[in-house]
């Protein structure tokens, strides 16, 4: 397999377009040919493995350009609004800002959210339709 490192090396170099990713994608494809049992062809599994690496590669490099694009654009409007739904969450009853925080928040499923309230599903489902009602009113959405 070292035998052909040349070959993974330029293959992940003309995807990514960086030295230092592209050794690490072949060092990883090649870490993983080595530990993989029963490889039939190890220079079509290693030379696929390091596509896939190089994939994963871009794919995270487009996901963090778009989070840097989004988080250096700040929309007065919407700190406002994040200001204003603040001040609303914390005057809504008890459960409701509960169920908010868990749902919205921490990002729990409603069942969850229900069954750690011990409330049943349809009153957590009402709940936060009312809730998102009132706060549509009370903000003029």
């Amino acid at each position: 397999m070292v035998d052909h490192y040349i070959d993974f090396y330029a293959a992940a170099l003309a995807m990514l377009k960086d030295e230092d990713d592209a050794k690490d994608a072949v060092q990883d494809a090649l870490v993983n040919t080595l530990v993989s049992h029963g490889v039939r062809e190890p220079y079509n599994y290693c030379m696929q493995a390091v596509r896939n690496r190089c994939v994963d590669t871009l794919r995270r490099r487009s996901l963090l350009g778009q989070l840097e694009e989004t988080s250096a654009v700040v929309d007065p409007d919407r700190e406002e609004l994040l200001r204003l739904l603040k001040k609303q969450k914390e005057e809504l009853p008890p459960t409701a800002r509960t169920i908010v925080e868990l749902h919205y928040e921490e990002g729990h499923s409603l069942p969850k959210v229900a069954s750690e309230l011990g409330l049943s599903l349809s009153s957590v489902k009402r709940t936060l339709a009312e809730t998102k009602n009132e706060l549509r009113k009370k903000l003029e959405i």
